[in-house]
């Protein structure tokens, strides 16, 4: 038996919430099989555990790219008289004098109002279960029902869980003790950590911390963070942003391209290299900071380990080949556009 559930994504990016989720779940050893996606929602079959009621909790506290886990109980088609007959076919119990209210999200190209819709299945919803003292409440219900509405489908159901995304709003850059412009964002940083299928108590390295931003929302997962730069001033920066989260870290002033750790003994590494010319290196040059560190990455890396390595490659194939040549298979790679003049790219890459 398997349990249905709809990830209403947050669109901040094409393909890179989708992939968060499922290396989420994957991270997390969580069975399932995709039986659904479109360019907001993913849905997912997922087989049963132990603790089936925990675990929409345990997937939300990771994720940064989505914003309700929810159980999937509709999906039609995007007309009202589709939705509404679908939704009184699911016959929807609510326990006797509990409260639930329904709000409904439009995605590009949806025709139908969100404000009558909401209203429509309210109604239909408060019908099935009018005997029992059912009432809507708007502000805090006992029960949350979601709609995604797109051009051609509804999703509708429960909201099992909801990612906080006001954290990553805490933890933006310049609102920490340490700031250096040009740090990438808390919710970047945590689906990219994600995206590396980290679990609780694994050794996460960043060869570049620069401020630690990528390792503040690996220890936020429970993982073991060790961070290097090359700059004594980066590294003191770091420690001042680390130490405000109470999770265990370990800080070292050194060379990306001589890394001080055994082979194979690191988990997974992600890092967001320094881009300029003028950035502050050992090596002789951006591309040979780039290929000395791709070699230590694979070295210190256990296999079947990942790495996500952040930058604005001009040539990202060039680089995909480079990390093949040091025995890399590359996994996934991400473009995301964060001005004119400035595409990042997201590099996975497998052990």
């Amino acid at each position: 038996m398997a349990m249905m559930l709809a990830f209403e994504l947050s669109g901040e990016h094409e393909t890179l919430p989708r992939s968060e989720v499922l290396a989420s779940c994957a991270a997390l050893k969580v069975e399932h099989e995709v039986v659904g996606s479109g360019a907001q929602y993913l849905l997912l079959s997922v087989h049963n555990t132990s603790a089936d009621n925990e675990l929409p909790h345990t997937i939300s506290a990771r994720l940064a790219m989505t914003h309700h886990i929810l159980s999937l109980l509709v999906r039609c088609d995007a007309s009202e008289s589709a939705i509404l007959e679908s939704i009184r076919d699911a016959d929807i119990t609510i326990p006797r004098n509990e409260t639930f209210n329904v709000r409904v999200r439009r995605m590009a190209g949806a025709q139908l109002s969100t404000t009558r819709m909401e209203r429509l299945i309210g109604e239909v919803i408060f019908e099935g279960n009018r005997d029992d003292g059912v009432k809507v409440n708007l502000t805090s219900p006992d029960h949350r029902f979601r709609a995604i509405l797109t051009k051609d489908s509804c999703i509708f159901g429960e909201v099992l869980a909801s990612v906080d995304r006001s954290q990553f709003e805490e933890r933006r850059p310049h609102k920490k003790p340490f700031f250096y412009p040009g740090a990438i964002s808390p919710i970047v940083s945590r689906a990219i950590v994600n995206l590396c299928e980290i679990g609780s108590g694994d050794l996460v390295l960043d060869p570049f911390c620069g401020t630690g931003g990528i390792l503040v929302e690996a220890g936020m997962i429970s993982a073991r963070v060790i961070g290097v730069d090359a700059q004594e001033s980066m590294i003191r920066g770091a420690d001042e942003n680390l130490m405000f989260h109470g999770f265990k870290y370990h800080l070292i002033c050194g060379d990306a391209c001589k890394l001080p750790f055994p082979d194979r003994s690191i988990d997974a590494v992600v890092t967001d290299p320094p881009y300029g010319r003028s950035a502050v290196v050992m090596a002789e040059s951006i591309v040979s900071l780039y290929k000395g560190a791709l070699f230590e990455i694979y070295r210190v890396l256990a296999v079947g380990g990942r790495a996500a390595v952040v930058s604005d490659f001009e040539l990202p194939q060039k680089w995909i080949d480079e990390a093949g040549g040091v025995g890399f298979a590359a996994s996934e790679l991400f473009m995301e556009r964060v001005h004119r003049s400035m595409t990042r790219h997201i590099l996975v890459l497998c052990k």
